[in-house]
């Protein structure tokens, strides 16, 4: 469905829930079940930033609103998120000024950040606005990741395992790539772990015509459990997504089959970041002179499927 660009640019400063949310009093080494009410978060964006959104990693970016009439709701609106290279990026947990990398991204809150071993659905829609066919530069575009962070979270008192030092690059990642020889755009789903900085679990590409302009739907369903963490946990961790109702890949991504046995041939995660998870959606890149917009709407955080995807057309 084609975006009708009457956008208002708005001002944004940190929206945080503010809810006041329990925390387990149980020590375990492996996470407590979490409430499917608990993990439940969502973002409509209709005008506005919504307050389930965390703001604290949006650097350099620009939100404006405008009209993406849906089936459902002919006046629904979507955020139109620009990263703009020449804005300041002194508040916030950004980058310092000579960087590599820049980013506008929109999290979870820091309260309601997951623990390890938590089975999660994430869904959101983008879409990439025509004008920005061919502007793609330089190694990465990080459409959305989930990352792990060594502290406890105020869900689950307790960590994982034994925090140490590692990298933090995305556990998961969507990555947007283009190819100007074969007139094609798509996305990547991808992984990272302590021996490997980037492991493709799939792509799927469309040809660029048809895909810009257009809403896609995403779908994310994931269970981080890192490999090499001790005492070894007895849950398996996995990865699967879909873009527009097609799967990534045929099965999930770090487990054998549908057997419930890890793949050892397929790591991903972090075995020294063994407190929580958080989500990032937004735009992550390596650094240029050229602004980027992305279209977000509907996003959804759940305990199931039906509860994160968008309605049938």
């Amino acid at each position: 469905m084609a975006l009708r660009f009457s956008a208002l640019l708005l001002s944004i400063g940190l929206c945080l829930a503010g809810r006041a949310l329990a925390q387990s009093t149980e020590p375990s080494s492996a996470a407590k079940p979490i409430s499917p009410e608990t993990i439940a978060l969502s973002a409509d964006f209709e005008g506005q930033l919504d307050r389930s959104v965390n703001t604290a990693y949006f650097c350099k970016g620009i939100a404006n609103f405008a009209a993406a009439p849906t089936t459902e709701n002919p006046d629904n609106q979507a955020l139109l998120l620009t990263l703009d290279p020449s804005k300041s990026s002194s508040i916030g947990r950004c980058e310092p000024p000579n960087a590599r990398t820049e980013r506008a991204e929109l999290a979870e809150p820091d309260d309601v950040r997951l623990p390890l071993g938590t089975e999660i659905w994430y869904g959101f829609r983008f879409m990439v606005p025509a004008t920005m066919k061919g502007k793609f530069s330089g190694q990465r575009l990080v459409l959305a990741q989930l990352k792990q962070h060594p502290d406890t979270c105020p869900l689950h008192d307790e960590p994982f395992g034994l925090s140490a030092a590692s990298e933090g690059n995305p556990t998961v990642s969507f990555r947007l790539i283009e190819d100007d020889f074969g007139d094609v755009i798509g996305l990547q789903l991808a992984v990272s772990s302590d021996d490997v900085r980037k492991i493709s679990v799939g792509q799927l590409m469309r040809h660029r015509g048809p895909f810009l302009d257009r809403w896609h739907d995403v779908l994310l369903h994931v269970k981080v459990v890192p490999h090499g963490v001790e005492p070894p946990p007895a849950d398996v961790g996995f990865v699967e997504g879909w873009l527009d109702g097609q799967p990534f890949i045929k099965g999930r991504y770090g487990m054998v089959d549908e057997t419930g046995a890890p793949d050892v041939a397929e790591p991903f995660g972090y075995a020294g970041l063994v407190g929580c998870t958080y989500f990032k959606y937004g735009i992550y890149r390596d650094s240029q002179a050229e602004p980027w917009t992305i279209g977000f709407d509907r996003f959804r955080r759940g305990a199931t499927r039906q509860s994160v995807a968008s309605p049938a057309p």
